[in-house]
């Protein structure tokens, strides 16, 4: 029932973090709403700084500077395209973490993952659906945030592979922190760097601080649950079922957004279905 209990908190979490994101990301310069997000995820970690150490920070530099581009792209994505659109699309990393992970990581890529990454590239149709399946990709490859979305998941898995290769020994806890220290730091740095001013930061936390606050707590602790779920799940198991949260997204994106969910939701199925297979 625990292990139940920790799966169910980071479904639900995960799911409404899309939401929160989507609220901080309208209408904000694309840096500076990716810093408000995922600075508040770091503030919300405050219970667990004195688990950083120095290795921790040097080793977050590098997947930090992929992250913080990647999770630009995410807020980028969340700002320009339905959460409906952006939570399956999300979920695509696992194709690339596979593929890489038996490149570089000398694991197998078998028959049924296979299946499964054929399953969740052909649920991808139906999140914009035309006439047929060749206009309905054409109609994802004119969508700026989802585009943005699929580069995202792809750097995503590449920093999956370097935690993986690198941060093995590391306190998860620990890394979090440190790790999210480092990417809101960089997107700091570029949104300094791309012409954001202080009041751009001013603004958004004052006009958007519930929705960072709620963001925050949902990023970070969505993550917490997961650690919490692996003392009696295996990854195989809790990776497929944190992929429900699409479900919860499509709800909330109907309910609070007022997004026309329809067809959406059996793209959603098939991508968990492939999921399955792949993990």
């Amino acid at each position: 029932m625990a292990g139940l209990l920790w799966m169910s908190v980071r479904i639900i979490l995960l799911g409404y973090e899309r939401i929160a994101g989507n609220k901080i990301s309208k209408g904000s310069p694309t840096f500076v709403a990716a810093w408000g997000f995922f600075f508040f995820s770091f503030l919300s970690f405050f219970p667990f700084f004195n688990t950083v150490t120095c290795e921790i920070l040097m080793k977050s530099l590098l997947s930090g500077s992929i992250y913080s581009i990647s999770f630009s792209l995410y807020t980028y994505a969340l700002g320009h395209e339905d959460a409906s659109v952006i939570a399956p699309l999300y979920n695509l990393n696992a194709i690339f973490l596979v593929i890489l992970a038996s490149i570089f990581l000398g694991e197998t890529f078998s028959i049924k993952r296979l299946i499964g990454a054929v399953l969740m590239i052909y649920g991808v149709s139906f999140l914009k659906k035309g006439e047929n399946v060749v206009v309905s990709y054409a109609n994802i490859i004119k969508s700026k945030g989802a585009v943005a979305m699929i580069v995202s998941s792809l750097l995503m898995a590449i920093g999956r592979i370097i935690d993986r290769k690198f941060t093995i020994s590391l306190s998860p806890l620990g890394y979090s922190v440190g790790i999210y220290l480092v990417i809101s730091t960089y997107i700091l740095v570029y949104g300094i760097a791309s012409g954001s001013r202080i009041s751009d930061y001013t603004n958004l936390i004052k006009q958007k601080w519930l929705y960072l606050i709620l963001g925050g707590i949902c990023n970070a602790y969505s993550y917490v649950a997961l650690l919490k779920a692996f003392n009696y799940f295996g990854v195989s198991v809790a990776e497929p079922l944190s992929m429900l949260s699409v479900f919860v997204t499509m709800f909330f994106a109907k309910i609070f957004l007022r997004e026309r969910i329809g067809v959406r939701l059996l793209a959603a199925v098939l991508l968990f279905v492939g999921s399955i297979l792949i993990y």
